[in-house]
């Protein structure tokens, strides 16, 4: 549905039907969001009695499912999905390239051992060994877009820069020798030109694909790749023209709203005296990283408290010599044993000088911190003083462009079992998710191109880095409260506590404008079996503390703050560009 030139955004995402429009508010990213949000589209269409309604919503569903092919334009399965549904509107030239996609995407053949091969490599996360198989298996079949995917992916997640530059070649090498797949390797192109900070070859790139992906998908690249770079000027243009195409684009509204605004450069003091927090067992290495990250950083004043959780490693002696450097403005607290993350937080919150701050701040030890990081959650906090936690952007640390945590907005899965009157039981006691609400993973779909920065209300934030006020904690009546030791020794007890949070009537808020860099990897290198058992243990009595009702009745909640949000973003953009840059 394109909007035309005299439409405002407002009205434009006002005619978006409600369920889509709910489910854009939560992500307008993530490629497999897209797709089931097109799904949705496609279903309200079929069930739609006037033409001209069935024609208005199968043109929105091509726009989405095309948005997505353009997230993750070598998926086989993917294409194969859109050209399933022969009522979509798809430009010929889109159709085109999505069957060369789909005919040229197979699943390897057991007899052969190849695929066999790959998982085993994969499970030693060799990364050299996996880019030296996959360059073998594009070679021998230039056209086996299984392969290039893999690399592709790989390409993404690897840290060693010549491990990556060689996977990208793998990939991308070739790929346009077929003229159906030469616009799939342009946008693959400038995402790579994106990732490594080439925004003129990024741009040249996204000249070449000529609405493939949908009248906006291009523009919006090329405004995001601008703001990446600095030029916040010259990117108001495209990122109109993209909303303008794409007015369902609501992370595209969101950022487009906070460079217009300015509180995308915004920073500001925190609103009294700061204590920064850490905890940290067996981690000293990665400890010494953060408190050289953190100790340069503007502290404005704030003191930090780290409590060693019964270390054996040298964390002693990191210790012993950041606090020679950083003298009174380190604090230690030093227990015997390890008592887990949620009583180690509660222990800290508990000291006199946590008592004595207006603001605490936790931080995991593990991260990699911007100097202007206090400046940026300072932003965030003076825009949404109500705001029962305060949260930002973690991204993986050795691979920037891959993100961990963002906003967290709850869902329920669409599969989550239903009784026989078709209502959605309380609690299921037999299986591994009793509850199985969780928050919205689009952003784990795709690399980073800038779609979640902004400032935005949510139902939960990461605990790698998070602020409170004082009251907050301190007060479990009021927001929360303290962290439950029901859920040691580690994962989950931040997200329980933001829900007890939400009971409260109060709410957390993201600042995508603060990027911090987690040393933890997830995806090929995640957490071991036993820490993901410990994980799933604590994820299942999280489920069980928090009855469905419940949840529904945040995700209604929910609902109603982010369409309140983004009404407003709209509204600033209607506003500023009235007169609008050239378009």
């Amino acid at each position: 549905m394109s909007a035309p030139l005299a439409q405002s955004l407002t009205g434009a995402w006002d005619a978006l039907p409600e369920p889509v429009r709910r489910r854009l508010a939560l992500s307008s990213t993530g490629w497999r969001h897209l797709a089931q949000a097109g799904a949705l589209c496609l279903g309200l269409a079929r069930g739609a009695g006037e033409p001209s309604e069935h024609a208005r919503l199968t043109a929105l569903a091509a726009e989405l499912v095309l948005w997505a092919w353009g997230e993750n334009p070598l998926s086989g399965p993917l294409a194969a999905e859109i050209l399933s549904a022969p009522e979509l509107p798809l430009p010929e030239a889109s159709r085109a390239g999505l069957a060369a996609v789909a005919d040229n995407w197979r699943v390897p053949e057991a007899k052969d051992g190849g695929l066999a091969y790959f998982e085993r490599l994969a499970k030693q996360r060799d990364t050299q060994k996996l880019a030296d198989f996959l360059a073998v298996q594009v070679q021998k079949a230039p056209t086996a877009l299984f392969w290039r995917e893999k690399a592709l992916a790989l390409a993404l997640y690897a840290a060693e820069p010549d491990v990556r530059a060689a996977l990208e070649t793998t990939a991308l090498g070739g790929l346009d020798a077929a003229p159906a797949l030469a616009p799939v390797a342009g946008t693959l192109k400038a995402q790579a030109a994106f990732l490594r900070g080439d925004t003129a070859a990024c741009l040249d790139s996204l000249r070449t694909l000529d609405g493939l992906f949908g009248p906006g998908f291009a523009p919006a690249r090329a405004g995001l790749a601008l703001l990446a770079a600095g030029d916040e000027p010259a990117a108001a243009a495209p990122l109109l023209r993209a909303l303008k195409a794409a007015p369902w684009q609501a992370n595209l509204a969101q950022v487009a709203a906070d460079a217009a605004s300015g509180l995308r450069r915004e920073l500001a003091p925190l609103p009294g005296p700061a204590l920064i927090m850490l905890y940290t067992w067996n981690k000293a290495a990665d400890l010494d990283a953060t408190l050289a990250s953190l100790l340069h950083s503007d502290l404005h004043g704030a003191k930090v408290m780290v409590l060693d959780n019964g270390s054996t490693d040298a964390t002693p002696q990191v210790l012993d010599a950041w606090a020679n450097r950083a003298g009174e403005n380190l604090l230690r607290v030093t227990l015997p044993i390890n008592i887990g993350a949620p009583a180690a937080r509660n222990w800290l919150a508990a000291t006199p000088e946590a008592k004595a701050a207006d603001v605490l701040i936790y931080l995991d030890d593990d991260v990699a911190l911007s100097r202007d990081w206090l400046g940026r959650l300072g932003a965030a906090l003076r825009r949404h003083p109500e705001a029962g936690v305060v949260g930002c952007k973690v991204a993986d640390h050795h691979a920037p462009h891959l993100l961990q945590n963002v906003a967290g907005h709850l869902v329920i899965p669409a599969d989550a079992p239903c009784d026989e009157n078709g209502d959605r039981p309380d609690l299921d006691f037999q299986s591994l998710t009793p509850n199985p609400f969780r928050l919205c993973d689009a952003h784990l779909q795709g690399p980073d191109w800038g779609l979640f920065d902004f400032v935005s209300p949510c139902a939960s934030v990461t605990g790698c880095c998070h602020l409170f006020r004082r009251e907050a904690i301190h007060a479990p009546n009021a927001a929360g409260g303290g962290f439950s030791l029901a859920l040691g020794p580690s994962q989950y007890d931040d997200f329980e506590r933001d829900l007890r949070m939400l009971d409260s009537g109060s709410n957390a808020v993201y600042t995508g404008h603060l990027r911090v860099g987690h040393r933890k990897r997830s995806g090929l290198a995640s957490q071991a079996e036993a820490a993901g058992a410990g994980a799933a243990g604590n994820r299942y009595k999280m489920q069980c503390m928090h009855p469905r009702q419940e949840i529904a009745r945040h995700i209604e909640a929910q609902a109603q703050r982010l369409e309140a949000h983004l009404t407003a973003g709209l509204a600033l953009l209607d506003t500023t560009y009235s007169e609008g840059p050239d378009a």
